[in-house]
């Protein structure tokens, strides 16, 4: 405990031990000053701001005024730019301190004023007069201060500055000051350290306690601290102590802001549990991740929809993107000049044509398919367009087989036609989806479909690294790896915001327009204003309209099966929702079990398109290829009938030179490869949809290529195809593969033809050839003699039990005799049908055993 006397000493420390200190000052300088008076000797500018330290004569007094409380730290960091540094100079503190402080004591003069904007107060140096002391100069100029104030401020403003404690205060500098400018911001813990004998508590207590109220004090030899309980206190207490030297000079105290260590027992609880830090983390880290990004994928989403509305035309019209893009223009055709010569003379060598005349022999054979196609599609067309414009649960379905121009007979000459509505569409194509082979290339492939964008497919596999590390931090999973389905179905329910989005915005302009028009009538003559549900069943132009094409059954790749649900469930429910039009295209007409689970209460509208007429498709060859009709044109185009993929070849090979004949031998020739490989020979790479065999498809193949259609009655006489359900999967695999299409009647099967009239050519000539129709014709009564051997088989066992039995059932064993014998006779013939084929070298075509079943 230090004793009476010096805790005197330490209580009289303050002003009047200021005189004591100035001599003290001025005979026994400190380092600081010592260090100050070297680097002085040279140097022209030794200002406070350059040295950081205050000079003061003997007859001079430093005061500290505190004109704040400095509690926004966030307003202490940004002064130190220069966008947010403080905007009054020293003048104008200077001028505010003169106002506060006067009258000032006659042959008293104000001789400095140092600013401290990032603590709120500012250092001032008077010179007193020499009959009077520094302790009565300083209460002069206090009670000035606080007279001053007063007089200046109401009722109001003495109730705000007491409970803010933004009163000012003058505080009497005792030691010495060090201004500086580091990015040490204030805090109400100091950290003292003592240059000699330490200070206990109740002496640190004494002597800071002037300055406010102390919560808490730890004396240390090393080092002690003080912890205010505002940081304005514990600004004005380091600004005024710092420096001061006790004890006869055998103490000095350094005086700097101590931040204080706060303790989080949440955080740390969190931090310190794997098991709970982790899956926060990661949860906050995507739920970041999903505030920055979706909305701007949901901007790009409804970019796609509304692409006619934003194209690069309508950029064009920009006065600062002309003022970017005129020079950029002008420097790419210097550029590009330079290669004239080179290019021209490439041409001339190699003999190409000129690119203007081969575009322009393009778009004349588009517009000739546009107008065959219209021709013969025309009241389609408007039956489709009312279906839009009728906006009653208008899902619609467009089928047709493979080449049949359903995209075209959708976009081009039905939408695209109609400005109402071709400035919102979406185009899906289902194909490329169900073709991916990895989880990153169908996500990256439903992102372009969709316009989803930025897409990050790489972080599929660090989040199966991350998933796998917390599985092994934690023993659980974390989530952060979702499944492929799951990822595709948020990146569709997205897209359902932007299509609800567009609908909204088209909304709002109808609601601003009808409310700017009532301001303008009278009371009883205004306008109702619809509900959105009625707007947009009253506007069908303001819905997107969503075409899905090359919608099927199954998918390429069996991983991408839930594809096909998924669209279209995500269809139904934009229906359902009523914001938006839905066009189905689709060659597989199995594909409709996926919608009618969807929707299970909807009568779908539905449009069936076929191949283009013998005449039209005359007329098309003729206008493109520039001939007249022939016989001979007329005898080569029969066998592509009206499929436009099968006529668009045959231009093909026609204008590169291949005579009629000499294009569609060749034509019908690798469609026979094709199917004796594909159907025949089964040498696919994906094994899964192969639910049929080669002497079944042998049989189709013969049956239509004698008739135009095959009714399903007389197929199912066949004994290849007896099981309804097995024949039914068989038949719809084969016309998803386009080899044959099923007609039906009233929902229910009726006919079968084939899937390209091509098709019928290249039958003929696969029979037709005698090598390959005894092979395949063999290889049928082969499986036709199995199928008896397999009766025979289950007849016989069926005996054996009869006769373990000891039953006498004469009239089944009977009949089990006589099936035996007949499967037995036709074993007999079907051997020696081959036996006949062996030996036979005729013509093919010509042969008797053309229509065996």
């Amino acid at each position: 405990m230090p004793s009476i006397a010096r805790l005197g000493a330490l209580r009289n420390s303050g002003i009047r031990r200021v005189p004591r200190l100035l001599q003290a000052h001025r005979f026994y300088a400190t380092d600081i000053e010592d260090l100050k008076k070297q680097s002085d000797s040279t140097e022209a500018d030794n200002s406070v701001s350059a040295t950081g330290v205050i000079d003061k004569r003997s007859n001079e007094v430093l005061l500290y005024y505190s004109f704040a409380t400095s509690r926004n730290f966030i307003k202490s960091y940004l002064s130190r730019l220069a966008l947010f540094a403080p905007r009054y100079s020293d003048e104008q503190v200077k001028k505010k301190v003169e106002n506060l402080s006067s009258p000032l004591p006659q042959g008293s003069t104000l001789t400095e004023v140092v600013a401290l904007a990032r603590d709120s107060g500012a250092f001032v140096k008077y010179q007193f007069p020499q009959d009077e002391t520094a302790r009565h100069f300083i209460d002069r100029i206090r009670n000035n201060v606080a007279k001053n104030e007063k007089e200046n401020e109401n009722a109001i403003s003495r109730v705000f500055d007491y409970l803010t404690d933004r009163a000012p205060k003058v505080y009497s500098v005792k030691g010495v000051p060090w201004i500086e400018d580091l990015k040490r911001f204030p805090s109400p813990k100091l950290a003292i350290k003592f240059e000699g004998d330490p200070l206990t508590e109740e002496e640190l207590y004494v002597l800071f306690r002037r300055y406010g109220l102390i919560d808490d004090i730890k004396a240390d030899p090393a080092e002690s601290s003080v912890l205010f309980h505002h940081i304005r206190a514990a600004t004005c207490a380091k600004h005024c102590i710092t420096g001061m030297q006790l004890n006869n000079g055998k103490t000095t105290i350094h005086i700097q802001f101590s931040p204080i260590k706060r303790k989080n027992y949440l955080v740390d609880f969190v931090s310190n549990h794997t098991k709970i830090s982790i899956p926060i983390i990661l949860a906050l880290l995507a739920g970041l991740a999903v505030m920055v990004f979706d909305p701007i994928r949901e901007w790009f989403i409804e970019y796609k929809i509304t692409h006619s509305r934003h194209t690069f035309d309508h950029f064009k019209q920009n006065k600062l993107f002309q003022l970017l893009y005129i020079p950029y223009k002008s420097l790419a055709n210097l550029v590009s000049n330079s290669y004239d010569y080179i290019d021209t003379q490439l041409h001339e060598v190699v003999g190409t044509n000129d690119d203007v005349s081969s575009d322009t022999q393009s778009i004349d054979e588009i517009k000739k398919e546009s107008n065959m196609f219209w021709k013969e599609r025309l009241e389609k067309s408007k039956q489709l367009k009312l279906w839009i414009l009728e906006n009653l649960n208008s899902f619609i379905i467009v089928k047709g087989p493979q080449g049949s121009g359903k995209e075209e007979f959708v976009l081009d000459h039905t939408l695209g036609s109609d400005d109402r509505l071709n400035n919102k569409i979406l185009v899906i194509e289902c194909d490329k989806l169900s073709k991916a082979r990895s989880e990153n290339s169908l996500i990256g492939s439903t992102a372009s479909q969709l316009g989803y964008f930025p897409v990050f497919t790489w972080t599929n596999s660090i989040s199966q690294f991350v998933d796998l590390a917390v599985q092994g931090l934690t023993g659980q999973k974390s989530g952060l790896s979702e499944s492929k389905e799951t990822q595709i179905k948020n990146m569709f329910s997205l897209a359902t915001q932007s299509i609800r989005h567009i609908c909204e915005t088209d909304y709002q302009k109808y609601v601003k327009s009808i409310e700017r028009r009532n301001k303008k009538l009278k009371d009883d003559e205004k306008i109702e204003i619809l509900r959105q549900e009625d707007f947009l069943s009253q506007h069908p132009e303001s819905k997107p309209i969503i075409v899905v094409n090359k919608f099927a059954r199954r998918a390429d790749v069996h991983s991408n099966d839930f594809i096909y649900p998924l669209i279209a469930e995500w269809a139904s429910g934009l229906i359902q929702n009523n914001v938006a039009h839905v066009i189905f295209l689709t060659a597989d007409v199995g594909s409709l079990q996926h919608l009618n689970e969807a929707l299970p209460n909807q009568v779908f509208k539905d449009i069936s398109l076929s191949d283009a007429s013998m005449m039209s498709s005359k007329q098309y060859v003729c206008d493109v290829l520039n001939v007249k009709d022939s016989v001979v044109l007329s005898d080569c185009l029969e066998p592509l009938g009206g499929r436009m993929l099968d006529l668009q070849a045959f231009i093909r090979r026609v204008k590169s030179g291949e005579d009629p004949e000499s294009a569609v031998t060749e034509m019908i020739t690798q469609a026979a490869e094709l199917i004796t490989t594909f159907f025949l020979s089964n040498q696919r790479i994906d094994k899964g949809d192969n639910n049929w065999n080669s002497a079944q498809v042998w049989l189709i193949m013969k049956l239509l290529s004698k008739k135009e259609s095959v009714t399903y009655n007389d197929l199912i006489k066949s004994p290849l195809f007896k099981s309804s359900k097995e024949t039914m999967d068989t038949l719809t695999t084969l016309e998803k593969f386009d080899l044959i299409s099923l007609k039906r009647d009233k929902g229910v099967l009726n006919k079968i033809t084939t899937g390209r009239p091509l098709f019928k050519a290249a039958f003929e000539n696969i029979i037709g050839d005698l090598r390959i129709w005894k092979l395949y014709e063999t290889d049928y009564l082969t499986n036709l003699i199995n199928l008896e051997v397999t009766k025979i088989q289950k007849f016989e066992s069926e005996l054996s039990g009869i006769y373990k039995i000891n039953n006498k059932l004469d009239g089944r064993i009977d009949y089990l005799s006589k099936k035996i014998e007949g499967s037995n006779k036709k074993i007999v013939d079907y051997e020696k049908e081959i036996a006949d084929i062996a030996a036979y070298q005729g013509d093919a075509k010509s042969h008797s055993f053309l229509g065996i079943f």
